[in-house]
């Protein structure tokens, strides 16, 4: 009786082939997470620009002084700068506006309008108006975006949904 002392084992081919499902299952795991995270980075932005905006609408509402020894309030404005991708809460006093916090963009998120903007929340929420009513923002990266919806009375809501743009 003979016997078979043939050990069973891979060839380099199917070894070879093992290596490269993983290889692309590995690499295409890596291109979602990346995806995911630049999504979550923009809805990140978009959810702090909301609750920036729901703030500074208070503080006007509430006639909050930035400025104790203001005489003549005139509420509080976000500016939206998009030369440098950034937007600033400003305190009005005087009929001027006093810059006192700046919030940057990461690199590859921008604000997608038309050119600057503000938004005026005068004291007590008199006559609040406001004048853009639709704000996109963009991650350059994977050329998705954000809406954020603002009705003319200042109330903002911010959509669920990534779109491509």
């Amino acid at each position: 009786m003979e016997e078979n002392n043939q050990k069973k084992s891979f060839t380099v081919i199917e070894i070879l082939v093992i290596l490269v499902i993983i290889s692309s299952l590995f690499l295409g795991g890596i291109a979602n997470y990346q995806n995911f995270n630049q999504q979550q980075k923009l809805k990140n932005e978009a959810k702090k620009f909301v609750e920036v905006f729901d703030l500074t609408k208070k503080r006007a509402i509430s006639s909050q002084l930035y400025n104790q020894s203001c005489n003549n309030f005139n509420g509080y404005r976000i500016f939206i700068n998009l030369s440098g991708n950034q937007y600033q809460v400003q305190f009005g006093c005087n009929n001027s506006y006093l810059n006192i916090q700046t919030y940057d963009l990461p690199t590859n998120i921008v604000f997608v309008i038309g050119n600057n903007s503000f938004f005026n929340f005068p004291p007590m929420g008199v006559n609040i108006n406001i004048n853009v009513n639709n704000l996109r923002i963009k991650n350059l990266l994977i050329n998705q975006c954000l809406n954020i919806s603002i009705s003319n009375n200042g109330i903002i809501e911010m959509d669920n949904q990534l779109i491509s743009c």
